[in-house]
């Protein structure tokens, strides 16, 4: 069984460092306009969803985690797609911010296991394994 590196504890956790990190992007690298309401509409996404995810670090846990996940499908290309959209890659500042965002937030996705917590089939034993066997693992 392969499993993804990045578990619900440290994704939950880089989640917060995102949403963090939307909200202090504007004074750090001198955002304006578009460019600061991007961060803080990211800031404010990530924060809330995070919040809602049932890991660890969640508060209300009402959201499975498959779920967080499904949901960042269209969060992790709108991070490029929205800030174009509104003109703010015009901003120097702003394209190396939300290009080094956008990176570092596919890389997370893609090596998020966002099944951890599903069930999975327990393995047979027994004469349940033997049965198994006999029928050709089917």
């Amino acid at each position: 069984m392969n499993r993804k590196p990045i578990g619900p504890t440290a994704h939950g956790a880089i989640d917060y460092a995102f949403a963090m990190m939307n909200m202090l992007a504007p004074t750090l690298f001198g955002l304006t306009g578009a460019a600061r309401a991007c961060c803080y509409g990211f800031a404010a996404s990530q924060g809330v969803l995070n919040a809602l995810t049932d890991h660890p670090i969640g508060l209300a846990k009402v959201v499975p985690l498959r779920v967080h996940g499904e949901l960042e499908t269209p969060y992790v290309p709108a991070i490029l797609l929205l800030p174009w959209a509104t003109g703010a890659l015009r901003q120097r500042n702003a394209r190396l911010y939300f290009f080094s965002f956008f990176a570092i937030a596919a890389t997370n996705y893609l090596l998020t296991d966002y099944n951890a917590y599903e069930r999975r089939a327990p393995l047979p034993t027994g004469q349940q394994a033997l049965e198994w066997a006999e029928s050709g693992f089917a």
